[in-house]
């Protein structure tokens, strides 16, 4: 059983039993058999109680369903709690308390705001039949950026007694939802993936599959050793030099800057934090739609890593839903690290492409050798970054 017990305090039936006692002792003072018989039922009342208590809620399971609900601002979904009964017990007037976060708001529950958090409470009775199962539903509806999911999942029984019996449930609701940002417009950026692929591919990494021989021609004293054909040498009896197709790799990469730095050179969270996920929600769309596979990188603290990203799985839907379930992740809370480190990890990357960085651009760009664009939040323009030496080498 996931639940844990809180039984009250039983003054109640302290007090019956000393009643009992009290009631007996007189019956044989007195010799009248109307004390014993009320004594008898006293402890049969006592009897009761302990069983009811003790079996209460004993068999009671709560089931949900291992599933993600993915939303949008505005999109409406429903939450279902199957509670169980295996026991010979009914379930009477059953209070159920839970809190989900603020990204979610109730239909037909008023929730109430928990100091000090960012959940709201809900609360509901409803009658557990016993040897039966129950499913309570409740709709939500998306309000904002963010992973909810029911917990601090409580169930209050009556007793006989002033306070009921608190079930606390111990497990993890296996439900949860996905509450993705509003896309921001951000002009330019359909001009830039409609370019036809022979001008777009030119300003990408090209490199050459080793693997795959497009061509056999007469070797050059400019010609790499390695890529002599023997077999085919030996054939004409003279050096044959192998020619490769040629590979083009269409990545592009994200990379998202949530710090702003102060004149002092002080970091903290860009007060325009949701608009830089939300022009990269429209990007990363974009990109989708047109074929490009996307890297996305958050200057976002991560264990065991320099920062948060996602890189390409080699397909557009794959693509979108990671990288729109780490958009909807972000904490400014969990802490951020600085954006040079984010542009060390993509200098140690062996083939560099088109960049875009959403936010703040930063004094150095070491490292970046590939194209690089710029979305400033507030203006929601992409424009190009010239990269000059200087700035490359700060």
């Amino acid at each position: 059983m996931l639940w844990r017990r809180e039984m009250p305090e039983d003054r109640f039936s302290d007090l019956l039993s000393f009643l009992a006692i009290i009631v007996f002792l007189l019956g044989l003072w007195v010799g009248i058999r109307a004390f014993f018989i009320l004594a008898g039922v006293i402890a049969a009342i006592i009897l009761v109680q302990r069983y009811y208590d003790k079996c209460l809620g004993r068999h009671l399971d709560l089931q949900s369903e291992r599933k993600t609900i993915r939303l949008f601002p505005g999109e409406r979904a429903v939450i279902n709690f199957r509670f169980e009964n295996k026991g010979n017990l009914s379930l009477p007037n059953a209070n159920l308390k839970f809190q989900v976060k603020d990204a979610l708001a109730a239909d037909s529950l008023r929730g109430k705001p928990i100091v000090g958090s960012d959940a709201q409470l809900y609360e509901t009775s409803f009658h557990i039949p016993k040897k039966q199962a129950l499913e309570v539903s409740f709709p939500f509806i998306a309000v904002k950026r963010g992973i909810a999911a029911p917990s601090s999942i409580m169930l209050y029984l009556p007793l006989f007694r002033m306070q009921p019996l608190q079930l606390t449930y111990l497990g993890r609701y296996q439900t949860s939802v996905i509450v993705y940002p509003t896309q921001e417009l951000v002009h330019g950026v359909e001009n830039f993936f409609s370019q036809q692929a022979g001008h777009v591919l030119a300003d990408l990494a090209l490199t050459e599959d080793p693997l795959q021989i497009k061509s056999i021609r007469d070797y050059l004293p400019t010609d790499d050793f390695r890529r002599i054909h023997w077999k085919a040498s030996v054939r004409k009896n003279m050096l044959q030099t192998k020619v490769l197709e040629r590979t083009y790799d269409m990545t592009i990469t994200l990379i998202l800057n949530i710090s702003t730095t102060s004149r002092l050179g002080n970091a903290y969270v860009s007060p325009e934090l949701e608009r830089i996920l939300s022009c990269a929600a429209f990007i990363i769309y974009q990109a989708a739609e047109n074929g490009y596979p996307i890297d996305m990188h958050i200057n976002l603290r991560a264990k065991g890593q320099t920062h948060i990203y996602t890189e390409s799985a080699g397909q557009a839907e794959t693509d979108v839903k990671n990288a729109l379930d780490l958009l909807a992740s972000v904490h400014a809370e969990d802490g951020m690290t600085e954006i040079t480190s984010v542009l060390h990890h993509l200098k140690m990357r062996r083939n560099q492409t088109v960049s875009i960085l959403i936010g703040e651009l930063p004094t150095s760009l070491h490292g970046m050798n590939a194209r690089l664009y710029h979305v400033d939040p507030i203006k929601a323009v992409l424009e190009e970054v010239t990269l000059n030496r200087e700035w490359v080498r700060a």
